[in-house]
C-alpha cells in the first residue's frame, strides 16, 4: 500500500493523488534537463499580443515630429539650406520684403466696375448707425451701379496746425477701443469726431478693394482721417496681394490729410507693417508695434489704459512729427461722453467687394 505525501511544489501545481498526470508533471518540473537556465525564481513574462513596446512608440513619434520641427524652424529662418549640390527653397518662407514692396510701388490699374447684382450695400439709420444689411441706402448705391465710384470734390479748409478738423475714424476692432480717447482729444482741442466706422475682422482687402470708404468720405466730408487696422493680418504672408490693396486704399485718401496707424501688435508680424508704411505717404504712418501697451483679457487688444497710452503717443506724434500736423494737446478730462455716430460692420457678412 502506497502513501502519498503532498509537497509544497505539489500544492503549487495543484497535484492530487488521484490524478495520474500529476506525477509526470511533478517529475517534469524537477527534471534537471528542464530546469530554468536563468536561475531559480526567474519567470518569463511574455508581451501581451497586440501591445507595442513603449520604446517603439517613442521612436515612431520622434521620427515624425523631428522632421516637422526642423522644417518649421527652417521656414522661420532667413538662411537657405543646401545639401550637396541641391538647395532647399522655401515656398512661403522669408521673402525679401523691402524688394517686394519697392517693386509694387508702381501705379495700380483702376478697379473694374462691378455689376449691379454683385454690389453689397450698407444701410444707415438717421443717426448714422448700421441697420439691416439687405436694405439699401441712397448715398451708397444711388447713381453708382454701373461705373466705379468717384469721390466728388469738396472744399477742405486751409490746412494749419490750429485748424479745427472734422475727423473720421476708420478701422477694425482696435479702432473701436481707440475712439474713446480720440474723442477726449477732439473735445479738448476743438475738433469734431464726425463718425467712427468699425469694421470687425476687416483686412487691407476690405478697405482697399471696396468703394465703401469713398462713399463714407463723400457723405461725411472729413478734413482729417484716422486709419487703424492690421490686427487680423499679423501672420499674413501673401504680402504682394496686400501691398496692391494697400496701394488702392492710399489712392482713395489722396488730397485729404490722414494718419495711418499701424496695429498694436500682440505678436511679431510677417511684414504687414512694412506693407502699410510703404503704401502710405511719407510721414503719415505711425508704427505702433514698438509701444508697450497693457492688454485686455483676450491678450490681443489693449485694455482701457492701453488705449489711452496708445492715443497719447499718436497725439504727440501728430503734433511733432506727422506730415499733417494738428493741435492735439492732452485732455484735462478723460472718459467724456461719446456722441459721434458709429457704424459697425462685420466682414464675415459684408466684405465690401
Amino acid at each position: 500500500m502506497k502513501y502519498f505525501c503532498p509537497t509544497l511544489a505539489d500544492k503549487e501545481l495543484h497535484i492530487t493523488p488521484d490524478n495520474p498526470s500529476s506525477s509526470s508533471a511533478k517529475s517534469t518540473s524537477t527534471s534537471p534537463e528542464n530546469s530554468n537556465p536563468r536561475g531559480p525564481g526567474y519567470t518569463d513574462t511574455p508581451t501581451p499580443p497586440g501591445k507595442s513596446s513603449p520604446w517603439l512608440i517613442v521612436w515612431a513619434g520622434l521620427s515624425i515630429s523631428l522632421p516637422l520641427l526642423l522644417l518649421y524652424i527652417y521656414s522661420c529662418s532667413p538662411q537657405t539650406l543646401q545639401i550637396g549640390q541641391f538647395e532647399l527653397k522655401q515656398i512661403l518662407g522669408n521673402q525679401d520684403i523691402d524688394a517686394l514692396l519697392a517693386a509694387l510701388d508702381e501705379p495700380e490699374p483702376a478697379p473694374i466696375a462691378v455689376a449691379k447684382d454683385t454690389i453689397p450695400t450698407i444701410a444707415l439709420d438717421s443717426n448714422g448707425h448700421a441697420i439691416e444689411r439687405d436694405t439699401t441706402s441712397s448715398f451708397l448705391t444711388g447713381g453708382f451701379l454701373h461705373k466705379p465710384f468717384t469721390l466728388p470734390a469738396y472744399e477742405l479748409p486751409v490746412f494749419a496746425d490750429t485748424t479745427k478738423h472734422r475727423i473720421l475714424l476708420i478701422g477694425d476692432s482696435e479702432s473701436g477701443g481707440l475712439r474713446y480717447p480720440l474723442n477726449d482729444y477732439c473735445l479738448a482741442n476743438g475738433h469734431k469726431l464726425i463718425l467712427s466706422l468699425e469694421w470687425y475682422s476687416a483686412t487691407t482687402f476690405n478697405f482697399g478693394r471696396s468703394d465703401t470708404i469713398q462713399k463714407i468720405i463723400a457723405k461725411y466730408k472729413p478734413t482729417y482721417i484716422f486709419l487703424v487696422f492690421g490686427l487680423n493680418e499679423l501672420y499674413a504672408r501673401d504680402l504682394k496681394a496686400r501691398k496692391i490693396a494697400a496701394n488702392q486704399l492710399a489712392k482713395k485718401l489722396r488730397g485729404i490729410p490722414y494718419a495711418w496707424i499701424g496695429p498694436a501688435n500682440w505678436d511679431e508680424d510677417n511684414g504687414i507693417n512694412k506693407v502699410f508704411q510703404s503704401s502710405a505717404d511719407s510721414a503719415t504712418f505711425f508704427l505702433t508695434k514698438k509701444l508697450t501697451l497693457t492688454r485686455a483679457g483676450d491678450g490681443r487688444h489693449p485694455d482701457v489704459q492701453g488705449y489711452r497710452i496708445w492715443m497719447d503717443s499718436i497725439a504727440s506724434w501728430i503734433q511733432t512729427s506727422a506730415r499733417y500736423k494738428m493741435l492735439m494737446k492732452p485732455p484735462r478730462k478723460r472718459g467724456r461722453p461719446f456722441r459721434a455716430p458709429i457704424i459697425t460692420i462685420n466682414a464675415a457678412k459684408y466684405r465690401g467687394y
